[in-house]
């Protein structure tokens, strides 16, 4: 029972139920900012469905991936391809070197601003990603900054600080623990240890806070004699899996959801 991952009360997924909601937000007369989120757990699809909505509403999309921030880290993170790029703008995308940090405050500093510009040109984002933490602290309004506690609008007053459609992708635990284990097959089919390769040649350091993420301190490990291709390939499964119940265990605080399984 410990390891089992916790399933969520979830309506069956319905794009054109989503479509009508989102449409219904677009035509809500309301004082507050306007949002719509994509979150789940890792290989769920978020990035497919936030590019539907992106397209269908001619809106723009931001990353909430602690990850994507990156640039050239691309294969191991599962980063919308060079034309899902060209087809819908995204934001807080390769905006980083390996050796910066990014942190919470600084995603709800970049996010907050993007928003607030996209709603003045009437359009919702849609904020795709896994990254509970981020998602939380923007939509809650946490008080971020030296010397303030975890305290949040959301918490004071109930009420989040976006008027928003908060969509959670979910699936059975069979199911998702297969997703997860095809996705870590195709990085590696898609190149993942060329790219591990690549950065290290260009002088990214191995200890960079980017080559900490799941995937990359594997391969890197594979690459210094530490395992075989096959071990690494299933230590690489067996992480995002536990990266997986993280994430769903983080999800279950942010009560405001509507879980759809896919």
């Amino acid at each position: 029972m410990r390891n089992k991952i916790k399933t969520f009360d979830a309506a069956p997924f319905d794009l054109t139920n989503i479509y009508d909601s989102v449409k219904s937000l677009y035509l809500t007369d309301s004082p507050r900012e306007k949002v719509v989120v994509i979150l789940g757990a890792t290989s769920t699809g978020k990035s497919s469905l936030a590019l539907e909505l992106a397209e269908r509403f001619d809106t723009e999309i931001i990353s909430a991936d602690s990850m994507a921030v990156y640039k050239n880290f691309n294969v191991g993170t599962a980063k919308p391809t060079q034309a899902e790029l060209e087809r819908v703008p995204h934001h807080l995308i390769n905006i980083l070197d390996a050796e910066e940090k990014f942190s919470v405050g600084e995603f709800v500093r970049r996010a907050s601003e993007i928003i607030s510009e996209l709603n003045l040109r009437g359009k919702i984002p849609i904020i795709a990603g896994g990254t509970g933490l981020y998602i939380q602290a923007l939509v809650e309004g946490y008080e971020l900054g030296e010397g303030k506690s975890l305290i949040s609008h959301y918490k004071r007053t109930g009420e989040l600080i976006y008027d928003t459609q908060i969509y959670g992708l979910t699936a059975d635990r069979s199911e998702l623990y297969d997703r997860i284990n095809q996705r870590t097959k195709k990085m590696f089919a898609d190149g993942l240890v060329d790219e591990v390769k690549h950065l290290l040649a260009s002088g990214v350091s191995p200890k960079a806070q980017a080559m900490l993420g799941i995937g990359y301190k594997e391969t890197v490990e594979y690459l210094q004699g530490g395992a075989t291709l096959e071990e690494t390939i299933l230590k690489v499964a067996q992480a995002t899996r536990n990266f997986a119940k993280r994430q769903l265990t983080w999800y279950r605080r942010m009560t405001y959801i509507k879980w759809l399984k896919i």
